[in-house]
C-alpha cells in the first residue's frame, strides 16, 4: 500500500507539542525532546482515559499508524482495553524478579548459606538461560519446566536440584499473588540420582598421605584441612569456616552446620592435627586463607596440586574423604548408625548409602589400607613418618 502523504505531519516540532490526525480521531504525533511518537488517545467503555503507544515516527509510517489506530479503536468498541492490557503485561513479575525475591525474601532468612549460594547459581547457570529473564512468571507452563529438566538429563542430580528450586520458587510466587493458587508448573518426574561410591583405593590412600606430608611446610593450613577431613568425616565448609574458639573439651562446636547446631567429636589424631596447624595473630579461623583475618575459601588449586603429586587422576573430590572416613569406621567394626553419629547425619537413611562398603571386597581393601596407613604413621617400612 502506498504511503498516505496527505496532511503528513512534520518530522520534528517543539517538545511538548503534538500533531493531531484529521482522519483518525485520537491519533496524534507527540513531539518529544529527541524523537516523535504516534499515540492513540481513547476512552474505555468504563470511562477511563487511555494513551496507546503505536510507534516511533522514524519507523512507523502515517498509513501504518492510521491502520493500527483503527484496529485498536475497533477493539475498544467491543469493550476491550488494549492499553490497559499492555500495561498489565509489562508490569507482571518476570523470572528475574522471581530470582531476586526468592533470594532476598526467602533464601536470605530461611536457607543456610550453602543452599543460598546453590540457589543463586541454579538461577544464573540454568533457570534464567532457559526461561529468559523477562518471561512472565504467570506464563511459565509445565512444558517449560519439563524441557529444562530433560535438557539437564546428563546431570540428573543437578537437574533434580533445579526442579526442587523451581518448585519452591513457584510456591512462593503463588504466595505473593503472581500466580493463581494451585498452579505450580513443576510436576516433573525426578531422575534417579547416581550415588557416588568413589573412595581412595589402598594404594591411592598411601600416595595421598605421602603427597600431603610433602606439602606440610608450604601449605600447612591446607594440609591441616585435608587431615581434619580425613580424621573427622566433617564436611568441607564445616572445617574451612571453623574458629579456634569452637574447639572444646568435648569436640568442635559447630553453631550452624548443614543439620543445624552440633558438636563434632575430635579424635586424638584430629587433636594432634589441630596442634600442628599454625595460629596467625588476629585471625580467629583454624584454616586461614590468603587474605588477612579471613578463612580459606577456595581449595581447588592446592587440591589439584595434591592430586597431581599423588598421581590420582580418577576424579577424587574433597567430599570423597568423608566416605573414606566412613569406610575406615566400618572396617574398624562400627555399625552404620555409629558412623552416622560421627558424620552428623540427621536422617539414618543418609548413612545407609555407605552399606555398599560392607561387601567383602571393600572390607578386605579397607583392612589392607588401614594396615598400610598404620605402618606409615608409626614409621614402619620404607616410608617416612607422616605425623610429627
Amino acid at each position: 500500500m502506498a504511503e498516505d502523504t496527505k496532511d503528513r505531519p512534520a518530522a520534528s516540532g517543539a517538545p511538548g507539542t503534538a500533531w493531531n490526525d484529521p482522519k483518525v480521531p485520537g491519533l496524534r504525533l507527540r513531539y518529544l525532546a529527541t524523537k516523535a511518537v504516534y499515540y492513540l488517545s481513547y476512552r474505555t467503555k468504563t470511562g477511563k482515559q487511555r494513551a496507546y503507544k503505536i510507534g516511533d515516527f522514524r519507523f512507523v509510517t502515517l498509513t501504518s499508524a492510521r491502520t493500527n489506530a483503527k484496529d485498536v479503536l475497533a477493539r475498544v468498541a467491543k469493550g476491550e482495553d488494549p492499553a490497559g492490557e499492555k500495561a498489565e503485561i509489562a508490569s507482571r513479575p518476570d523470572i528475574d524478579q522471581l530470582r531476586t525475591w526468592h533470594l532476598e525474601r526467602h533464601a536470605e532468612t530461611k536457607n543456610k548459606a550453602s543452599w543460598r549460594e546453590d540457589v543463586k547459581a541454579l538461577y544464573i547457570n540454568h533457570i534464567i538461560p532457559h526461561l529468559g529473564p523477562k518471561m512472565a512468571v504467570a506464563d511459565v507452563e509445565e512444558s517449560h519446566i519439563e524441557a529444562l529438566h530433560h535438557k539437564m538429563r546428563a546431570t540428573p542430580n543437578q537437574a533434580n536440584r533445579v526442579a526442587a528450586c523451581l518448585h519452591k520458587a513457584f510456591n512462593l510466587a503463588e504466595k505473593w499473588g503472581w500466580r493463581p493458587r494451585g498452579s505450580n508448573p513443576v510436576h516433573v518426574e525426578r531422575y534417579k540420582e547416581r550415588k557416588r561410591k568413589r573412595l581412595p583405593q589402598a594404594d591411592e590412600a598411601i600416595r595421598l598421605l605421602i603427597a600431603l606430608n610433602a606439602m606440610r611446610e608450604t601449605d600447612p593450613h591446607f594440609v591441616g584441612l585435608v587431615e581434619l577431613l580425613c580424621f573427622t568425616g566433617a564436611r568441607l565448609t564445616e572445617i574451612m569456616s571453623a574458629r579456634w574458639e569452637w574447639v572444646k573439651a568435648d569436640g568442635l562446636h559447630l553453631p550452624d552446620s548443614k543439620g543445624g547446631e552440633k558438636i563434632l567429636p575430635l579424635s586424638t589424631l584430629a587433636r594432634d592435627v589441630l596442634k600442628d596447624i599454625p595460629r596467625l595473630r588476629g585471625n580467629p579461623w583454624i584454616i586461614c586463607g590468603r587474605l588477612h583475618g579471613r578463612h580459606m575459601v577456595n581449595v581447588s588449586k592446592p587440591w589439584n596440586r595434591l592430586m597431581a603429586a599423588a598421581n590420582i587422576t580418577d576424579n577424587l573430590v574433597r567430599h570423597d574423604l568423608r566416605r573414606f572416613f566412613a569406610s575406615a569406621g566400618i572396617s574398624g567394626g562400627l555399625t552404620l548408625s555409629g558412623v552416622g553419629n560421627l558424620l552428623g547425619h540427621m536422617d539414618p537413611q543418609t548413612t545407609k548409602r555407605y552399606a555398599f562398603l560392607l561387601t567383602g571386597a571393600a572390607q578386605e581393601m579397607a583392612n589392607t589400607a588401614a594396615e598400610q596407613v598404620k605402618e606409615i604413621m608409626t614409621g614402619g617400612g620404607k616410608v617416612a613418618v607422616l605425623r610429627r
